[in-house]
């Protein structure tokens, strides 16, 4: 049985993930950094079933769903690796963990298109889900306009 932390750590390589060199290769590989999304945009997190909502502006998140339309908000950090970004946090006691990386996303009950990805984990609860940036929804035509 793969333990709670074992299971977080593995998330979040997902986004953390470096580019490794083969053997006899004498090339030195370093990961550039996520970049596609900037600190001073807003990013919005989606999904369904149930239904859910986080929006992160600087460092702190707005988590919201139908028994909490207002929501709470966390305080997170965040971090880039080279294929998405991540952020942690605490909510009720929890340890809050996400992942957002790019690529096409449907939300399932629309006919709309995400640039992204997004999985949260609280606790022992994943969340999947789409996400857009302010610039991405702008640029792509995506929700959030």
């Amino acid at each position: 049985m793969i333990s709670k932390r074992c299971a977080i750590l593995a998330l979040l390589g997902v986004v953390a993930m470096t580019g490794c060199a083969s053997a006899g290769d004498d090339r030195e590989q370093t990961p550039e950094r996520f970049d596609a999304i900037s600190a001073d945009e807003t990013l919005t997190l989606t999904g369904t079933e149930p239904f859910w909502t986080m929006v992160i502006e600087g460092d702190q998140l707005t988590y919201s769903r139908p028994e909490n339309i207002d929501g709470d908000t966390i305080e997170v950090s965040r971090f880039a690796g080279n294929n998405g970004l991540g952020f942690t946090g605490e909510w009720r006691g929890q340890t809050l963990q996400i992942a957002v990386t790019p690529g096409a996303c449907n939300d399932g009950m629309s006919d709309r298109e995400y640039p992204y990805t997004a999985t949260a984990t609280l606790a022992d609860t994943t969340l999947f889900g789409c996400a857009y940036s302010g610039e991405a929804a702008a640029a792509d035509g995506n929700p959030g306009e």
